[in-house]
């Protein structure tokens, strides 16, 4: 069985509870995720493990529609996880795992991914492919995030 795994580790200079808040709500994921272009579909209410959502992502000189399942949503923990894959019927998946540590103020954020290939063509290229941009990937959108935080903090007294 083919697994691909990833983590990075990034210090951020926002609150951890803003952090988590900022990447566990569907609807702001293309804020700060230049992959997400749209949220498709997602619940109008404070994310829960076995909501669903739909967002359309631009990779790899693509787009498809990604589902994804929340399975740990733990704001006190600061813990948050869901498994993704494309909607159209491949068994393929991601599970994406975020854990934030408070660090004086700031944020210590680790994102795990474990990519699960289960076709052919995904085992043998795309996974692989996926796999070595999830890196760079994964700290841009930190700091996008990290970003979008800050931008929303200026002007407040």
């Amino acid at each position: 069985m083919t697994t691909l795994m990833g983590s990075i580790t990034e210090r951020l200079s926002v609150r951890p509870e803003d952090f988590f808040d900022l990447i566990s709500s569907a609807r702001r994921l293309p804020e700060w995720n230049e992959h997400i272009h749209h949220v498709v579909q997602a619940p109008n209410h404070e994310p829960l493990p076995g909501d669903e959502r739909v967002v359309e992502i631009r990779a790899m000189w693509s787009r498809w529609n990604s589902k994804s399942q929340l399975q740990d949503v733990d704001r006190s923990g600061l813990r948050f996880a869901l498994v993704s894959q494309t909607d159209d019927g491949n068994p393929s998946y991601t599970l994406w795992t975020w854990q934030i540590t408070p660090a004086n103020g700031a944020s210590t954020v680790t994102v795990h991914w474990e990519l699960h290939p289960k076709t052919f063509w995904r085992k043998m290229l795309f996974s692989r492919i996926r796999h070595r941009q999830l890196k760079e990937e994964v700290r841009t959108s930190l700091r996008a995030a990290e970003q979008t935080l800050l931008a929303g903090t200026l002007g407040v007294c």
